[in-house]
Order: C-alpha cells, then structure tokens, then sequence
C-alpha cells in the first residue's frame, strides 16, 4: 500500500533536528579529542606566525567558519519620508541676500 504524498509510514517518529546516537557520541569524542588537543594546535599557530604571515592567516581565517557563525544578509527597509533640516530655509534667506548684496555692488 503506497503512502499518501506528504505522509510518512510513522507519523510520531523522530521529531525535526533530534541527532541520532551515532552522531552525539562522535560529536563527544571529537570534542574530547580537540580540548587535549588546543595547546598543540597553538603551539602550530605560533611556529606558522614566525614562519610566514601569509600562511598563518590562511590558516587562522580557514578556522574561524568553525567558531563565528555565518554572515547573513539581511534586508532593512525604511519608511521615512526625506525632509529638508529645519535650518535649511534660513541659509536660502542669507544666501539669497548676499548674491542680492554682491549684484548691487558690481
């Protein structure tokens, strides 16, 4: 008997985003395996520092997608309508007046 499309055979089965044993107990391990680990990654960084800038940086951006989470775009829109400063009239007024100034002299 075929399932209906969008159905499954067990409807109350995992829910969304539970992990599997599998994958929490090698998550655990690489876990303990990295924190002995962390001096000697240091000590790494450090003699790849003295040796070249260059590969150090490489190195060092290609380790941060594992510790900085993902850039996302995000859109921001604004409904505010453009206006004039309200100083603006009275710097028209003095401009205005000085060119009016200026003509008479010339």
């Amino acid at each position: 008997m075929p399932f209906k499309k969008g159905q499954s055979g067990n409807p109350k089965g995992r829910p969304k985003g539970a992990g599997d044993k599998v994958t929490a107990e090698a998550r655990a391990l690489f876990i303990q395996i990295m924190e002995g680990e962390v001096g000697h990654i240091q000590d790494s960084l450090d003699g790849l520092r003295q040796e070249s800038a260059d590969k150090y940086l490489k190195a060092l951006s290609g380790l941060f997608p594992y510790f900085m989470p993902k850039q996302q775009e995000l859109a921001v829109s604004m409904d505010i309508q453009p206006t004039e400063p309200s100083w603006f009239d009275e710097v028209l007024e003095r401009t205005d007046q000085k060119e009016t100034e200026l003509g008479k002299k010339d």
